[in-house]
């Protein structure tokens, strides 16, 4: 990470002898450090991306989630609000929801709209598989793959801390506590490149155990039509083998041209997770 990505243009020349001082004091043949720093940031990555191979890719769980949805107007005045209970499972590191309820709150009233939810959902599934199968009868049918819910190993795709992707971003961390007193690294993650698949941000790692704990995330570069994604994850493990998240946090702020621009924030909170055999 260079000087100039460090500090901003828009510091007063004047103080640029004493930031250059400070920021070498940080630097060091194995990466930036922070002052009294115990280890490199190449040693935290390492550590970091061997936390995350020592779990079951293939983890079988359930929980009981709690969606809530919130759209607002273009002044983020909450306009209406939908909130869903899901049974979620992984089996074998894949992921499917069966929606239990859904209750709408909008200009006052509440309805129960779990009837037209799972219509409207049913639909939605009937047409991507309908543009699935013609997109699959394109290919061979040894490039076929069946779909079945969503991955949850895809999310490595995300992660910057294997040894192939932590080339692609820059990184600078410190140690400090978590409100419930325990030791953390707050690590923060730069994409060299700006990219839709290359998220940036902070993730605040276990001092102890060097296990993600929470994530707060963009992509470096806005997919078209989108202003600003901004996403947050809560993580805990279970039996030492299984990561697992407890919060998800999602903001959107998209729209295209006279189509009505999406605000919304959106929260998914797990409970009773367990694990299966």
């Amino acid at each position: 990470m260079g000087l100039k990505k460090i500090f901003s243009g828009r510091q007063n020349q004047r103080a640029w002898p004493a930031l250059a001082v400070l920021a070498l004091s940080w630097i060091s043949a194995a990466g930036v450090l922070f002052p009294q720093s115990p280890i490199s940031t190449e040693s935290l990555l390492d550590r970091v991306a061997a936390r995350l191979e020592s779990f079951n890719p293939k983890a079988s769980w359930t929980a009981a989630v709690s969606s809530i949805q919130v759209e607002y107007d273009r002044q983020w005045r909450p306009e209406k609000t939908v909130v869903q209970n899901k049974a979620v499972s992984v089996t074998e590191g894949r992921r499917e929801e069966k929606v239990l309820k859904v209750v709408e709150t909008a200009d006052g009233k509440t309805t129960d709209i779990t009837e037209r939810f799972l219509a409207e959902e049913r639909a939605r599934g009937d047409k991507y598989r309908a543009v699935q199968e013609a997109d699959d009868r394109k290919k061979s049918g040894t490039e076929r793959s069946p779909r079945r819910g969503m991955r949850i190993d895809d999310l490595a795709e995300m992660l910057p801390f294997s040894a192939e992707r932590r080339t692609e971003f820059s990184f600078g961390f410190r140690e400090t506590k978590a409100s419930d007193g325990r030791r953390v690294f707050l690590l923060d993650v730069r994409a060299n490149e700006s990219d839709p698949m290359n998220w940036e941000g902070t993730y605040t790692i276990d001092a102890e155990t060097y296990t993600p704990i929470h994530a707060s995330l963009r992509p470096s570069e806005t997919p078209a039509f989108v202003k600003e994604i901004e996403v947050e994850a809560d993580f805990e493990v279970f039996e030492d083998v299984n990561f697992i998240p407890r919060r998800t946090w999602v903001k959107v702020n998209a729209g295209f041209l006279f189509i009505k621009r999406i605000h919304l924030i959106s929260e998914e909170l797990y409970s009773d997770v367990r694990i299966t055999p």
